[in-house]
């Protein structure tokens, strides 16, 4: 006698299978049992675990040095990159620098820039 199969859509996604017809109509008692959800994880504890040392703490901004800068040079306050004064538009409010990291010369804000 010849097996009937039939399409086995049970699955997720588009992972569809054909199966004999005696295999889907199996009793609910008689299929395999799933394997209990595991349980969670405890909440970390302040402690740590023997062996480990605690994390670093992230910086939100960069290092910068306390070494005073030389004549003629500020650092920008958003990044702390350094760089030469060519030209200071008091009227405007602005500043010529040439960047000493990447050699391009912008006018910036004198409020972004400072001597420390």
């Amino acid at each position: 006698m010849a097996k009937t199969w039939v399409l086995d859509t049970e699955t997720k996604g588009t992972g569809a299978n054909v199966v004999p017809l005696e295999k889907v109509l199996r009793r609910p008692e008689e299929a395999p049992e799933r394997s209990a959800p595991r349980p969670k994880r405890p909440a970390p504890s302040g402690k740590t675990a023997p062996g480990r040392r605690p994390r670093p703490a992230t910086k939100a901004e960069p290092e910068r040095s306390a070494t005073a800068l030389p004549p003629g040079h500020v650092r920008k306050n958003a990044t702390g990159e350094l760089g030469k004064v060519l030209a200071v538009d008091a009227r405007a409010g602005t500043a010529t620098v040439r960047w000493l990291r990447s050699g391009a010369t912008s006018t910036v804000p004198l409020s972004a820039v400072s001597r420390r």
